[in-house]
């Protein structure tokens, strides 16, 4: 343990390293999670009954919300993030069960659940030290 706080230590900068590659790879996931959101219910298939906007918001808020939050780095926040995604992923087995949106669901429960393993790697990284 006391080879964390030394300045030229290989184990340091090795469990920093994985660290900086989660944090990049969740906050990217987590971006195309949102634009593909926004493009397919805005674009691609928009609902008939709603405005586009609705679903766009509604499914993109608590995102947005996460990502201004995972720019601080908090070790609750990948724990917050953990667990939304497994909402989205549920979200994304849902849109699978109909022949309209398939792709949609089918994407939208792959990068979910990327971001979830990411998020705990990270966890599990940030632990160790």
């Amino acid at each position: 343990m006391h080879c964390f706080w030394q300045a030229n230590c290989r184990l340091s900068q090795q469990v920093m390293k994985k660290i900086n590659i989660l944090e990049y790879f969740t906050y990217i996931a987590l971006v195309v999670l949102i634009l593909i959101i926004a493009i397919w219910n805005s674009i691609i298939s928009p609902p008939d009954q709603l405005p586009r906007i609705i679903p766009t918001i509604l499914y993109n808020l608590p995102l947005l919300i996460l990502m201004v939050k995972l720019k601080k780095n908090n070790y609750s926040t990948y724990i917050m993030t953990s667990y939304v995604m497994l909402l989205y992923f549920v979200i994304g087995v849902g849109n699978t069960a109909t022949k309209n949106t398939f792709e949609f669901g089918l994407i939208i429960s792959i990068i979910s659940l990327s971001i979830f393993v990411g998020c705990i790697m990270y966890v599990r990284e940030k632990n160790k030290l």
